[in-house]
């Protein structure tokens, strides 16, 4: 294991490790903890290791609501993806704090990234908003790639 992108965090007295592919997150300039201490990890396994990709969790929360202010109108909820329905009621993976992780749907989450126009979008959601959705579809494709499950905890 390259120990170089190794981040450790520990909760209720255990100790997690992951192996960070990307980590989008940024220093808060008022209390310097990378996203406010509000991530988002999701990750896959693959022989004991977390390849993880670290999202700042609020980032993550902007895009959904966009999506939801610019088409809650447009939309049948009922039709949309669990992804964003837990997000909006605030279960399932909207609400994992475990460390342990919680698994989403891939093909859900891939169905909720590819509804997303971002030209519907504030223009400052759209800078943040394309790399972040483009580094999570990436770990979805990793996961049908390696043939297992993604799961995510936010912190």
């Amino acid at each position: 294991m390259d120990h170089s992108n190794e981040y450790k965090v520990v909760s209720n007295g255990q100790e997690y490790l992951f192996n960070v592919l990307k980590d989008l997150t940024e220093p808060c300039p008022q209390c310097g903890v990378p996203a406010c201490g509000k991530e988002n990890y999701f990750w896959v396994e693959k022989a004991g290791e977390r390849l993880t990709l670290i999202l700042d969790g609020a980032y993550l929360d902007i895009i959904i609501d966009e999506y939801f202010n610019v088409n809650f109108t447009k939309v049948v909820y009922a039709s949309l993806p669990v992804f964003f329905r837990a997000y909006n009621e605030a279960i399932g993976w909207s609400e994992a704090d475990d460390f342990n992780g919680m698994a989403i749907d891939v093909d859900d989450l891939l169905t909720a990234i590819n509804m997303i126009q971002f030209d519907e979008l504030e223009d400052w959601v759209q800078g943040f908003g394309k790399e972040y959705l483009h580094e999570l579809r990436k770990m979805a494709h990793k996961a049908i790639e390696l043939d297992t499950e993604l799961y995510v905890t936010r912190s």
